[in-house]
Order: C-alpha cells, then structure tokens, then sequence
C-alpha cells in the first residue's frame, strides 16, 4: 500500500507508539514539505520527529501545483492542502488525514482516507494490535479529538464495545 500522510495522522500514530504499525502496512508514505516542517522541524523532540526522519519508507516531496494549494488554504491549513495536491500529483489513491475538513475534500476529490483509528482496526484485524480500548483512550488523553460515535463506532468493528440489550 502506498499512502500521502498529513501531520496529525503521523503525530497521533507516534503518540501511542504505534509507528511501528504503519511500517507494516505501506510500503510507502508520502509527505508534503508542510507536513514536514510541522512534525520535524516545529515539532523538534515531540512524538513523530524522530520517527519520520528515520523512517526509510517515507519520502519527503515538494508539490509542484503552488497555485491549487494556495485555494484549498481558504479552507484547509497548510499541511491539509499540500498533503491533498501531493495525493494528486503522485497519482496515490489514499491519504491518512484525521482533519474532518480535509478529509472532506479528499473524498470529494475521489480520493480514500483512512484516520489513526481505521488504522488501528487494520492492526487489529491483522492480529498487531490485541486490544484497540487502551489505545483509543490513551490517544484522547493525549489530546486527539475522537468523537464518542468514532469510539463506539472503532470498538464495535474490533468487538470490544458490549452490545446492549436488545441488539442482535
């Protein structure tokens, strides 16, 4: 699988420790410069710096389309619009984007995406992860917005959430 990543998918991943879960995923990810500058360079010492700059399957490329970035900005932040131009220009059918706005767009341009926790249930599903409920939790701890219908939502697909009377 082959992936453009935004900064807040790659953060909350780093965040829980679960870098390690991506690599076995994708062969390769792509990051805009923005997304770049934002984890690594303004990000120095916090979760996902060292682990994007050591990662050997990701590949740090500039968008080339400055002009279409520069439109979605009106909407999106800098790392969200790039990431999306980039998704386009490599010709990369997903992008890992947690921003509800940009991840809005993404499908409206045709594109899959897929947030920390739809990765999570993939690691699940593939038997790396043994339990998704201490890792969603500890993600909201760290401040990740999840929403209680995405939690439900993710523990139910995992099997973790106890179905309530009367539910078949």
């Amino acid at each position: 699988m082959i992936a453009v990543a935004d900064a807040s998918f790659l953060i909350g991943l780093c965040l829980i420790e679960q870098w390690a879960l991506l690599a076995t995923l994708v062969e390769r990810v792509y990051v805009a410069l923005a997304v770049w500058t934002e984890v690594v360079e303004q990000g120095q010492d916090r979760p996902g710096a060292g682990q994007l700059q050591q990662a050997t399957w990701v590949t740090r490329q500039a968008v080339r389309n400055r002009r279409a970035v520069e439109m979605l900005q009106v909407f999106l932040g800098a790392g969200e619009a790039e990431t999306l131009v980039l998704a386009e220009e490599v010709a990369c059918p997903l992008v890992f984007m947690d921003d509800f706005k940009g991840r809005k767009a993404a499908q409206a341009a045709g594109f899959q995406t897929m947030g920390v926790v739809g990765v999570l249930l993939v690691g699940k599903q593939m038997g790396r992860i043994r339990t998704l409920h201490p890792l969603l939790t500890q993600l909201q701890r760290q401040g990740f917005r999840l929403s209680r219908a995405l939690v439900d939502m993710a523990l139910r697909a995992a099997g973790e959430f106890p179905t309530s009377t009367g539910e078949g």
